[in-house]
């Protein structure tokens, strides 16, 4: 057995490396509860001497109960009880520096019980000897080996002086203190000095072979509780950092037993859900995430989960703020002895929230895209615009000529008309797909939104005589610090889109409303049209995307873009004063700086 102990923590022995007899050191708790033990065997072994003389005074003894009072042994057990209490006092009144004073106290109170009961029952020939041997291992018990070496030698005197008596060398009258029962008994013949002699060699080696033996085997015993309490320290550590780990993951994890009851979870998997942890941990994952009950109940179907390649699933569920939230869970079946035991099984799930990936995803395709859509722009600008120009421009010297009749005139309308349509579309095309580069100056937002809704109104290409125009925009100015034609091209595409929703509705009507909210500025286009369906809203700003036939699916994706490029919002919710859609841009009065590249 390797000797050799890890240190130990206050309350325990510390043992010296290498040495299987080393001296243990206790400290004040763990000596008290020794001086408590050995002094309740005392007590009990006095209570059954206290018995053994009341039986004696009952006659049950050599001596009638008349003629055998056993006050010798009366006045020895008074006394050694009184020692004992006092002993047990002291242990816990006095100084913590002294209570080590007290423990050999203790043992010299068990050694003197002992010598005593063998010197008043025949000495060396006494029915006791075997009380010496147990003041040995009490003497273990307290002070480890140095108390039963103690306990021995002190026993080894005491038997000594005793089989001297025995054996004439020291005169004294010892009769008087005998016990009364064995008085009444005919006397033991006289030992020859040779066994009185062998007897005390005997009754002396088994003194120190007990010591040594009850040393070691308290020794051993100790290392034995220090080993465990090391073990126990180690395992609360791995535990402690257990849930360190599982506390601090990034992604959610959650432990759930066959019958769908929640046994842990960590702050992560909480804030996914929604919910506090105290309310996770202990309830049901089919009210949790009822999106995952489908999964655990064909899980509940195989005692074992293969890892394929792909362990991950996507699980889409309504989004805490609105909106939905993407979620990858993989599970997997915790296997042990522990589970084993317990004769339920318990699922880990690793739970992630990818709605922010998913829609880094989305606006990388949507980059990609544009940079295709770029290219095939600069080539549709220079292979289509220019003839286009020219087809315009010849059909307007033709209508010019008085040789043109209304027909011929009508028709020249309308090819103009599909031109400068095909010439808008195409810069709109550019304009998305090669953005210029933002040139932030102090502008009167409030003017420019203003002049932007005069010049729209006047537009030749509105084509909505009837079209209702409200506006509430403060007469003070709005300084915000932004690209003048980014806003500019960002307020028309707004009208423009509200126009067009419009024209389903039988009264036509655009409102424009504009307040200044703190650091922050916040400009409303509403509209009377037909709203937009929950089903459009995630796509809404997605380039190309359109729910109208003449539409290319760009005005509001340029509207989302400048936006974004000032650091402000834009969102869509339903107009409450005209039924059909209102679209909000917050944009902030000083942009934030972007890092230099």
């Amino acid at each position: 057995m390797n000797s050799a102990v890890p240190p130990r923590p206050y309350g325990r022995p510390s043992w010296a490396a290498g040495d299987a007899f080393a001296a243990v050191t206790w400290d004040d708790e763990g000596l008290v509860e020794r001086i408590k033990w050995t002094t309740f065997a005392r007590t009990v072994a006095l209570t059954g001497l206290l018995v053994l003389t009341v039986a004696m005074d009952l006659g049950l003894g050599p001596k009638p109960a008349a003629q055998a009072p056993e006050v010798l042994l009366y006045q020895l057990e008074t006394g050694f009880f009184v020692l004992t209490f006092l002993a047990l006092l002291a242990t816990y009144l006095a100084p913590p520096r002294t209570r080590v004073v007290l423990a050999w106290a203790s043992l010299a109170i068990d050694v003197a019980l002992a010598a005593t009961l063998v010197a008043v029952t025949e000495r060396t020939q006494s029915v006791f000897l075997f009380a010496p041997p147990l003041a040995v291992l009490s003497g273990a018990a307290l002070l480890e080996r140095s108390g039963a070496i103690a306990a021995a030698t002190l026993g080894t005197g005491a038997m000594l002086v005793l089989a001297a008596i025995d054996l004439g060398w020291l005169s004294s009258e010892w009769h008087p203190y005998t016990v009364v029962w064995l008085r009444g008994t005919t006397a033991p013949p006289a030992q020859p000095p040779g066994e009185v002699v062998v007897g005390v060699a005997v009754q002396v080696a088994a003194l120190y072979a007990t010591a040594l033996l009850s040393s070691k085997l308290v020794a051993e015993l100790a290392k034995a509780r220090a080993h465990a309490l090391s073990e126990q320290i180690e395992l609360a550590a791995l535990r402690q950092r257990f849930e360190d780990v599982f506390a601090s993951m990034p992604d959610g994890l959650l432990t759930v037993s066959d019958d769908g009851i929640v046994r842990s979870a960590n702050d992560a998997a909480a804030q996914i859900i929604g919910r506090a942890r105290t309310a996770v941990v202990g309830g049901r994952l089919s009210d949790l995430l009822p999106e995952l009950e489908d999964g655990r109940r064909a899980m509940e179907q195989t005692q074992e989960i293969a890892r394929p390649t792909d362990a991950s699933a996507e699980v889409v569920r309504p989004g805490q703020g609105g909106g939905t939230q993407i979620l990858t869970v993989r599970a997997e079946v915790l296997r042990g002895r522990v589970v084993e035991l317990r004769g339920q099984r318990e699922t880990l799930y690793l739970i992630r929230d990818v709605t922010e990936l998913r829609a880094r995803e989305v606006a990388h395709r949507n980059r990609e895209r544009l940079a295709s859509v770029g290219a095939m722009a600069m080539a549709v600008a220079h292979e289509i615009r220019n003839p286009l120009a020219s087809i315009s421009g010849a059909v307007q010297l033709l209508q010019s000529t008085s040789q043109a009749d209304a027909t011929n005139v009508h028709l020249g309308q309308i090819i103009v008309c599909e031109t400068d349509q095909l010439s808008h579309w195409i810069g709109e095309f550019l304009e998305f797909a090669k953005p210029s580069e933002p040139r932030s100056e102090r502008l009167d937002f409030a003017g420019l939104v203003k002049a932007k809704v005069d010049a729209w109104r006047n537009d030749p290409r509105l084509g909505q005589p009837h079209l209702q125009v409200t506006t509430d925009i403060p007469a003070e100015p709005i300084l915000i610090l932004a690209d003048q034609s980014g806003m500019a091209s960002l307020i028309w595409n707004l009208l423009t889109n509200a126009q067009q929703a419009s024209e389903e509705s039988s009264e036509p009507r655009v409102a424009v409303s504009l307040v200044s909210e703190g650091a922050s500025t916040v400009l409303r286009v509403e509209d009377s049209g037909p709203g937009v369906a929950e089903i459009d809203v995630p796509h809404l700003f997605e380039p190309f995307y359109t729910t109208r036939r003449s539409g290319t699916g760009l005005g509001l994706a340029t509207v989302r873009r400048v936006v974004e490029a000032h650091g402000g919002a834009v969102r869509v919710s339903r107009s409450e004063r005209l039924g059909g859609a209102a679209f909000i841009v917050t944009l902030p009065h000083e942009p934030p700086r972007r890092p230099a590249a």
